[in-house]
């Protein structure tokens, strides 16, 4: 109804005529952008003494003002920082008579001051009370019961009698309340404000660091043809600070910079134990005991649990055939650092808030190399165009997306620059070359170089050798530089040849020049020494041979020769064994086969020739069993002397 949707914006006006509110007075005079996604902004203020610094900073930059802020006065000191809490409306409402909702409604404010002073209509005294009295289809009708100083209790119909309060310790409540609505409407942003001391009228800086969208870098790349490119780099920004940048400067941080968040805005409480009233047979126990629980009752019990586990969480990116001229750029001022470059663009930016502005920091000629470019390994046998730029700028260039332009077609390709230090180089792929090839042949060996022996085991060292033959086919339209990259390896030596050229971080090279529709093969060699140990107990006849014949001493190979023939001796030795064991094995169960039938008959002349053939198998077991014994005996006397021989190596 309208009375009541009139109540709020009533006292809104009537309680905060008086009030003031923090103007800014910092505008933004600076802001420096990392590529790690934060902007330092400088703020500058007129002040005199004793005075403060306000601004209004978006709610998810607070937790980063309150880490960073860094005040620049140098004829003054800090005294504070304030600002209001996370959840203002519930920290003011907490300790007032009425809730927000009461404001909603005359009858409900009335009734939640009760005792308060007031003036209605004519009449003044203190609340003992609002009843509903009746309703009819247009309004509804309240009794305000109301005491004056005299005793006297009077009836005051509402809505219809104008309400004033009296009480000076309630208006103040009620302006706290309502100024707190008022900012809560729009609860988007604080208002921080800097007291300071000091002497006399000075300007001061504030600054402090916040997230802020990555600033990007794009480059055009324009071919010539005396070993150089142009080579022009823009910056893609935008202002996501929440206000406008007006006669701001700009800088552009480029690096890797490790950042941080912490939520210091935000209330967190300790959680306690809470200790029950001795009643005479309860004792302590542990944090929420049963015997608490039954004390307080298991609903309330639960309930505290609850808010205390609460209070401890945290609140909650077609070719034109004229010739190619590509306009002239201005330079921001560039300057290389420990760990970031920085480029501070010319002039000031008038930058309304979600804006994004592009803006050239770097237009110059670096050294760059055309080339057919091609990787070790890859699925395709075609070569990619590239450019080899070496980085003669001054500066480091930051990673971003390059656009390469031929000097006399235009456009060619795109690139990653995956970011250049200063004097270094790099190569950029930016098309396919289908009029270059390259096939790959290899070959793998393995050689033992050296062989040493020492307690019992023997120490082989080999090399082993990975060569790879790179067949490249030229242009059949003119001359071509064709550079190979191999990746490199961990532990093994690389041999390019008279086509080695200077390896990068991660790749060896090989390059060639080739004139028109020329072959040639280029070869590369990984070279690996592996050593390893083997037990000589533990060793074959054919390793030790395979030793034996790379052992470069005379004693280790004449030894190892002798070893290997006992070890062969010793293995031939126990090969006849298990071939006597398994033979054994089945005379016997022959054995238990014509017992068996032995049994079943009952004498005559299959009796007797099964008789006479037990006695035949049991003489082959005696046998058998003799030349066991006699191999067992040649086993132990080999395994002595391989034993002695290894002890005596």
């Amino acid at each position: 109804m309208a009375y009541r949707r009139g109540i709020l914006a009533a006292l809104v006006a009537a309680l905060m005529a008086g009030t003031a509110t923090a103007a800014v007075n910092g505008p933004v005079k600076a802001v420096t952008l990392s590529s790690g996604g934060l902007a330092e902004v400088i703020r500058e203020a007129d002040v005199s003494a004793d005075r403060e610094i306000s601004i209004d900073v978006p709610l998810d930059q607070i937790d980063d003002v309150l880490k960073s802020l860094v005040v620049r006065d140098e004829k003054g000191a800090v005294k504070n920082l304030s600002l209001a809490g996370p959840n203002p409306l519930e920290e003011t409402f907490r300790t007032l008579p009425f809730k927000p909702d009461d404001l909603t409604s005359m009858p409900r404010l009335l009734s939640s001051i009760k005792g308060t002073r007031i003036r209605a209509g004519e009449r003044e005294g203190v609340i003992l009370g609002v009843s509903e009295t009746g309703s009819d289809d247009k309004q509804q009708v309240w009794q305000l019961s109301l005491m004056s100083d005299n005793g006297e209790i009077a009836m005051v119909e509402l809505p219809g009698t104008k309400i004033e309060i009296v009480d000076p310790a309630m208006r103040d409540k009620l302006a706290k309340a309502m100024g707190v609505i008022a900012k809560g409407n729009a609860d988007g942003a604080r208002t921080v404000t800097v007291r300071l001391d000091g002497e006399g009228s000075r300007k001061v800086a504030i600054s402090y660091v916040v997230p802020t969208p990555i600033w990007k870098t794009t480059y055009r790349l324009v071919t010539g043809d005396d070993g150089t490119v142009r080579l022009q780099a823009w910056a893609v920004f935008e202002n996501a600070s929440g206000e406008d940048w007006k006669d701001v400067a700009v800088t552009l941080s480029s690096g890797r910079p490790v950042t941080l968040r912490q939520n210091l805005h935000q209330h967190f409480w300790r959680q306690r134990t809470e200790v029950p009233v001795d009643n005479g047979f309860q004792r302590l126990q542990a944090p929420f005991p049963l015997a608490l629980e039954d004390a307080v009752g298991g609903q309330a019990f639960g309930a505290a649990k609850r808010e205390a586990e609460r209070a401890m969480r945290p609140a909650a990116a077609p070719m034109a055939e004229a010739s190619f001229e590509m306009a002239r750029a201005e330079q921001a001022d560039a300057t290389e650092g420990d760990i970031t470059s920085r480029f501070a663009l010319n002039g000031t930016f008038d930058v309304p808030n979600g804006d994004t502005v592009s803006v050239p920091i770097l237009d110059k000629g670096v050294k760059a190399e055309m080339v057919s470019l091609y990787s070790a390994g890859q699925a395709s046998r075609f070569a990619d165009a590239a450019a080899m730029i070496e980085n003669t700028s001054g500066i480091s260039l930051p990673a971003g997306i390059l656009t390469v332009y031929d000097g006399k077609a235009g456009y060619v390709g795109d690139a990653s620059l995956n970011g250049l230090p200063t004097g270094e180089e790099r190569a950029v792929r930016f098309a396919a070359d289908q009029k270059v090839s390259v096939t790959e042949e290899v070959d793998n060996g393995r050689e033992i170089t050296a062989i040493t022996v020492s307690d019992g085991m023997i120490h082989a060292k080999s090399l082993i050798r990975d060569t790879t033959t790179y067949h490249v086919k030229g242009a059949n339209d003119g001359e071509r530089t064709v550079l190979i990259e191999i990746p490199k390896r961990d532990g093994s030596t690389f041999d390019g040849g008279d086509a080695a050229v200077k390896p990068t971080a991660t790749d060896y090279r090989l390059k060639v020049t080739l004139a028109k529709g020329e072959e040639k093969a280029l070869t590369g060699r990984f070279e690996t020494v592996q050593e390893e140990s083997f037990g000589l107990v533990d060793a074959s006849a054919q390793d030790i041979l395979n030793w034996q014949s790379a052992a470069a001493d005379p004693d280790i190979k004449a030894k190892l020769e002798t070893l290997a023939k006992a070890r062969k001796d010793q293995a031939d030795a126990q090969n006849q064994l298990a071939a006597l064991d398994t033979e054994y094995e089945r005379v016997s169960d022959d054995q238990v086969r014509v017992r068996g039938n032995l049994a079943v008959v009952s004498g005559g002349d299959t009796g007797a020739r099964f008789d006479k053939l037990l006695n035949d198998l049991q003489t082959q077991l005696e046998e058998i069993e003799t030349r066991r014994i006699e191999l067992r005996k040649t086993i132990e006397d080999f395994n002595a002397q391989v034993g002695e021989i290894i002890r005596t190596f």
